[in-house]
């Protein structure tokens, strides 16, 4: 078969194209080790190429998802190239069928161990510290998605985000250290750093806090950048647009012990992360609060009424009225 057949194939599947009988072949035809090299390479270039975010739609699939596996091991096999590929594409795409298979892939239809990949995933209004293979400490933030190689074999540590996690990296120069997010590649060796890479934000964020690491977004142009301590890069991939600021790290980092800080924040990243922190549905008026930035620092013990009470005696006009799990702001 050759190459450019493979990734229509491929591309096809992912976009829903295909009937539920060409489907089931194609679920064992990727699991086939012919071509092994060539889906590999179609994977990772739809993993670059796509630009879609998930929606609400996504993330309430992706929950019902989880809560149908939980009561298996949360450990998944599967070749570790190919298989690392297609778990980043399923994870961070907005394609339900790709969930479907997904599911189908690591639970009916399992294949021999070579790999074993751990997904880490921390609900809204919760976060959770991890601790990876290599003795890396791991705290993420609500809302958020690690996948991992439970051991870590191979030439580098990779690792696959869609969320906010701090990283206290631990030091083996011989084996980086690698976490790929939908627009952003970071690499370091022994460093701690900030990674904030929500899939439904325009931004991509990397804070840098101890050591050096090497940040990559993924621009048409290649752009590699390197940042030292109290740095802080902004990717935009809506406006394919970078910025470098300095800044506070450690005040950045204080979100790992319950504090919600926001640094010149646009309005919707602020009503996203109150979102994901207190498991709230907040409805307004995008436009209303569009091209404003905010600063604002609240403490662990504040709850959603008091932020929304200081957010309210902030930004002229704003008034807002909650309904259970749903916040109005008008």
């Amino acid at each position: 078969m050759g190459k450019r057949n493979i990734h229509i194939l491929i591309e096809k599947f992912f976009g829903n194209d295909l009937s539920p009988e060409i489907q089931k072949k194609f679920h064992a035809w990727l699991l086939d080790r012919n071509f092994q090299e060539e889906k590999e390479k179609a994977m990772g270039t739809l993993w670059e190429e796509e630009s879609a975010v998930a929606n609400e739609s996504t993330f309430q699939e992706l929950s019902r998802l989880h809560k149908r596996i939980e009561a298996s091991d949360r450990t998944l096999h599967k070749p570790i190239g190919l298989y690392i590929k297609r778990i980043a594409a399923i994870l961070l795409l907005p394609l339900l069928g790709a969930f479907g298979t997904y599911y189908y892939l690591t639970k009916v239809n399992p294949v021999v161990e070579e790999a074993q990949l751990k997904e880490c995933f921390v609900a809204n209004g919760e976060q959770k510290q991890v601790k990876l293979p290599d003795g890396t400490k791991v705290w993420l933030n609500s809302g958020s998605l690690l996948v991992y190689d439970k051991h870590f074999r191979g030439k580098r540590r990779l690792l696959f985000l869609n969320g906010e996690a701090r990283f206290q990296v631990a030091k083996d120069p011989a084996k980086p250290f690698l976490v790929k997010t939908a627009h952003m590649t970071v690499k370091a060796l022994g460093t701690v750093f900030n990674l904030n890479a929500y899939s439904d934000q325009d931004v991509t964020i990397a804070t840098l806090e101890e050591g050096k690491i090497q940040v990559d977004p993924c621009l048409k142009q290649d752009t590699s950048l390197i940042l030292s301590p109290d740095e802080q890069i902004i990717y935009n991939h809506r406006l394919e647009t970078l910025a470098l600021n300095t800044v506070d790290a450690g005040r950045v980092m204080q979100w790992t012990d319950g504090y919600l800080i926001f640094q010149t924040a646009s309005f919707d990243q602020i009503v996203k992360t109150i979102e994901r922190k207190f498991d709230v549905t907040i409805n307004y008026e995008t436009e209303r609060f569009a091209g404003r930035s905010f600063t604002m620092k609240f403490n662990p013990d504040e709850g959603l009424e008091q932020v929304l009470e200081v957010m309210k005696e902030m930004i002229k006009g704003l008034n807002y009225k909650i309904k259970e799990d749903k916040v109005y702001i008008n």
